[in-house]
């Protein structure tokens, strides 16, 4: 068994933790009860072939820790309630009927339209 000393590792460039058990592909084969004990022991067994690392064999209790964080620190769940909040006036009554006048609407009739709103066009 070979278990890393450092916090954080790199092996061909990828990242697993000290923790983590390096074990050859061959070995998980013939032995895989063991490696699941192991991934339950310590939280993830990193398998290898040729000394790469191929895959990586986590216990549930690492996976649901792992997809708990990703759920909490989802870069896109701020750009999507801000999107839902802007769909949302499509859902109000009458909606539907601005967005038919909006779009058969010549381009004259949307420039008037804007400055109107107050949103002028820059001079170029």
């Amino acid at each position: 068994m070979r278990i890393i000393d450092e916090s954080w590792c790199i092996l061909a460039k990828v990242a697993y933790r000290e923790t983590a058990i390096l074990r050859p592909a061959s070995f998980v084969k013939a032995h895989w009860r063991d490696v699941v004990a192991e991934a339950k022991a310590v939280g993830e067994v990193v398998v290898t072939h040729h000394e790469r690392p191929e895959a990586v064999v986590l216990s549930m209790e690492r996976y649901e820790e792992l997809t708990r964080d990703a759920a909490a620190a989802d870069p896109l769940a701020v750009l999507r309630e801000e999107f839902d909040r802007e769909l949302a006036v499509l859902r109000e009554p009458g909606a539907a009927e601005k967005l038919r006048r909006l779009f058969r609407a010549s381009p004259a009739e949307l420039a008037d339209a804007a400055n109107d709103a107050g949103l002028k066009r820059p001079v170029t």
